[in-house]
């Protein structure tokens, strides 16, 4: 009997405990804390839509979003109903804290944007008795391609006097490239990294506009130096299985125009650092033996080299010249 008493205490003790514990310790769901889900956010690139809806978990309410620290990308911003957007304008690591609260509780969370540097790189577009120009036609599969690190940007160049730096300066201020490369056609059968540009002019473009050797700035410099690693470069298409050389004449047409224009802007009208220079292709589908792909695949091979050695923060070394020759533009 005695035993029957306990067991009947027992049962009515836990009753009781649990009873307690039911009404003293209320549901997780009832007592949350805010806590923001999302741990890492998306890469951005310069000048594309960028949208990224925060999220928070356990929220009593309505969640007002903020920033507490850092600095979000320039070109973004952040709604207060947790909406990150906007057109990101300068690439970089952007490390910032939000914070989420909901009028009871809050909390904060550091995250970070990567907006990986623009190469820009330039190509003409027909010009003479050419149908289409491979400096231009090479460019196109790699337009917004991420490669080694780098966003590419091109923009096609109107063989005119008074048209292409224009174009290219524009696209320069908006897209803020750390690396800018031109690009021409010219008669070899081999990609040319250039190594000087000429403070000359001369030719007649597109719309019959004639330049007799005058200065393209009255106070530059007779020449200006390249920026690119060229024999880097070079080796680097070599080895990729492109025929590359390094010349020292850009000729004084509207190539050598848009170099001489890269080289003083990155020398003289820019706080900026950026790494300039220009390549002649060869003449495909018209001559020789590369075709357009082999012009691309060459582009990429210079631009591992180039990145490797932007990487490495070693001098510039001094060109090691192939070639003289000035470039053929209208051959016979």
């Amino acid at each position: 009997m005695q035993r029957d008493l306990w067991i009947k205490m027992s049962v009515l003790v836990s009753v009781c405990v649990l009873a307690f514990l039911l009404v003293s310790c209320p549901d997780d769901d009832d007592d949350s804390t805010i806590w923001i889900f999302t741990s890492e956010l998306p890469g951005g690139r310069v000048l594309m839509s960028y949208t990224v809806t925060l999220e928070v978990r356990d929220a009593d309410g309505t969640v007002t979003w903020s920033i507490q620290t850092g600095t979000l990308p320039p070109g973004l911003q952040l709604e207060t109903n947790g909406v990150l957007h906007g057109q990101p304008t300068d690439h970089g690591y952007y490390q910032f804290t939000v914070k989420a609260s909901d009028g009871h509780d809050s909390a904060t969370k550091e995250l970070a944007i990567d907006i990986p540097p623009v190469v820009l790189m330039s190509g003409f577009g027909p010009f003479g008795n050419y149908e289409t120009n491979p400096s231009i036609e090479a460019l196109w599969p790699l337009n917004q391609t991420l490669y080694e690190g780098l966003d590419i940007r091109v923009i096609e160049l109107p063989v005119l006097w008074d048209v292409s730096w224009s174009l290219l300066e524009a696209a320069i201020y908006l897209l803020k490239p750390t690396v800018l490369i031109g690009t021409g056609m010219a008669y070899a059968d081999a990609m040319a990294l250039e190594t000087v540009a000429k403070n000359k002019q001369f030719g007649t473009d597109n719309n019959g506009v004639k330049r007799s050797n005058d200065p393209i700035y009255p106070d530059g410099p007779d020449t200006l130096p390249t920026g690119l690693p060229v024999n880097e470069m070079k080796t680097a298409m070599e080895q990729a299985g492109y025929p590359a050389v390094i010349s020292n004449n850009a000729g004084t047409y509207l190539c050598n125009y848009i170099f001489y224009h890269i080289m003083y802007y990155t020398t003289y009208q820019t706080e900026n650092e950026i790494v300039g220079g220009f390549i002649h292709v060869p003449p495909a589908p018209y001559q020789g033996t590369f075709t357009i792909e082999d012009i691309t695949a060459a582009h990429q091979a210079g631009l591992k080299a180039l990145v490797d050695w932007m990487e490495s923060g070693t001098a510039l070394s001094v060109p090691l010249t192939d070639t003289s020759a000035e470039p053929v533009y209208f051959p016979e």
